[in-house]
């Protein structure tokens, strides 16, 4: 049995598989040869001979090279590099590692909306000016917040939104929630947990509003000009889930007509974030480039998945995280068809 490692000799090494993870993985897997590699040449090298395959994806191109794969364990959360029609046609089993940077996530939205709560952006602009501006700051005291008492609205409570209920419960928050899970499995930590029709409900409450929700192929809007304006003028945006779940020219013009008090984005429609776009330029916004998944624990979280994985398939059992491809077949299907129903419409009324 040959176990391929790809998490190896990455530019940035928060990115490298660490050693004392490879050698509790051989220690696991004692009869096998586990191969770590350092280029896209070792690689393809290896594939045609592998039977299980640890790494963030395998190309369509590469997934052809790789003819004994039974098994691809991903350390990435984002299913999609791998849905393409000939790895769903396989018997290739593929398991995610999925959560393992809720926490982080989490806390860089926690961080966001203390930032604004604060109002530490208005300070910040003023110290790169060395100005001592306390009387701009009190002319903000309308906008300066103590999370106790606030209310958290939470779209989407999946993992990461799980993880964010729990820190602004702990601080005294209010949480309101949706979910497309059974909204009667509600936590305690949780106020109010509704399905996601009840997002009008967390614009009108929500003091800050967090977009949670993972990325899952859709391309709908869930948040426009209509929505921030229904939110309160004092209350704040942040996305940390799906970058296309928010139109940004719309939430561009609502900061700019005062709709909302400001938004912190983590992701976006396009990445990276054009350097023409006003984001970077309003006021109220705080961006960050795609980084709040990083943290000290993301290693040792991710390879628990895959040690834990791994010890039930060399036992023969069942494996966690275990992607149903046929389902995700069934809806891929689905939304060709819709996309392809929507385009001969367009024909007929040209």
């Amino acid at each position: 049995m040959k176990i391929l490692i790809e998490l190896y000799d990455h530019r940035y090494d928060i990115w490298n598989y660490p050693e004392w993870a490879i050698g509790e993985t051989k220690a696991l897997a004692y009869d096998a040869d586990v191969v770590t590699i350092a280029s896209d040449k070792q690689l393809e090298e290896h594939l045609p001979t592998v039977e299980i395959f640890f790494g963030w994806s395998l190309s369509e191109e590469r997934f052809a090279l790789a003819e004994k794969l039974k098994w691809l364990h991903s350390a990435s959360g984002d299913i999609f590099n791998q849905l393409f029609p000939t790895f769903l046609d396989s018997d290739v089993v593929l398991t995610m590692s999925r959560g393992t940077r809720a926490a982080a996530i989490a806390e860089h939205a926690l961080g966001m909306m203390l930032y604004f709560g604060r109002q530490f952006h208005i300070c910040v602009r003023n110290q790169m000016r060395a100005h001592w501006a306390r009387g701009t700051a009190w002319d903000h005291f309308p906008h300066f917040k103590e999370l106790v008492g606030c209310t958290l609205g939470v779209i989407g409570l999946g993992r990461i939104g799980r993880e964010l209920a729990k820190r602004g419960h702990s601080l005294g928050m209010q949480v309101i929630a949706t979910t497309k899970r059974d909204p009667s499995n509600k936590p305690d930590y949780v106020n109010y947990l509704g399905p996601p029709e009840d997002l009008p409900l967390l614009l009108e409450e929500s003091d800050f509003l967090v977009c949670c929700i993972p990325e899952t192929g859709d391309t709908e809007y869930i948040m426009g000009y209509e929505e921030f304006a229904k939110m309160k003028d004092d209350a704040y945006f942040f996305n940390v889930g799906r970058g296309s779940a928010v139109n940004e020219d719309e939430l561009v013009e609502a900061l700019m007509d005062h709709k909302i008090a400001g938004a912190g984005l983590d992701s976006f429609e396009k990445e990276p974030l054009s350097d023409d776009s006003y984001l970077w330029r309003l006021e109220g916004t705080l961006i960050t480039p795609r980084i709040a998944g990083i943290g000290p624990h993301f290693w040792k979280r991710t390879h628990e998945h895959w040690l834990n994985n791994l010890r039930h398939y060399l036992n023969g059992e069942p494996m966690e995280n275990e992607i149903d491809k046929e389902v995700w077949k069934r809806r891929l299907d689905a939304e060709q068809a819709e996309v392809e129903n929507n385009s001969d419409k367009n024909v007929d009324t040209q």
